[in-house]
């Protein structure tokens, strides 16, 4: 009776497999993504683009009205681009700390040829800048805020 009961128990376990390989088929992933476009909502449209023009080199491409009532300003970079959106009775939640447990989106990353040029830059800016280095000292990774407090981070390409 014992033998028996293992043989059922084998039995089952190999049609089970079975049936969990055929439920879990590998489904393509979508392929031949190109960044397109962040957006922020904010609450001074004029003060965001304005520093994004000055510190990033953005310029606004057009304005429209999102949702039949949200003021949406298009900023434009080569490659890439941000939406800024003011939402009336929008605001930001309570700071929480660290960063990193507040649900969404973290921060948006641009990477550059040259880090050390770009940390030059937002310093002469008089920004405000979270520098990572190398084993060498060598800047790989910058963090800084927007006037709103929203994180941008530049940093060495990573992609290959």
């Amino acid at each position: 009776m014992g033998l028996l009961l293992v043989l059922e128990v084998l039995a089952c376990g190999v049609a089970l497999t079975q049936q969990l390989s055929a439920d879990t088929v590998q489904l393509p992933s979508v392929t031949g993504l190109v960044p397109d476009h962040a957006t922020l909502s904010v609450e001074n449209l004029d003060r965001e683009a304005e520093w994004y023009e000055r510190v990033l080199g953005f310029k606004v491409f057009s304005k429209s009205i999102s949702n039949g009532h949200d003021i949406n300003w298009h900023l434009v970079i080569p490659g890439y681009r941000i939406d800024l959106v003011k939402t009336e009775g929008s605001k930001r939640a309570a700071p929480v700390d660290p960063i990193f447990l507040q649900q969404g989106w973290i921060h948006v990353s641009f990477h550059v040829e040259d880090v050390a040029g770009a940390l030059q830059i937002l310093r002469a800016h008089h920004i405000e800048v979270r520098v990572k280095n190398d084993e060498k000292g060598n800047p790989i990774q910058l963090r800084f805020d927007d006037p709103e407090g929203n994180q941008i981070e530049i940093r060495r390409n990573l992609v290959v």
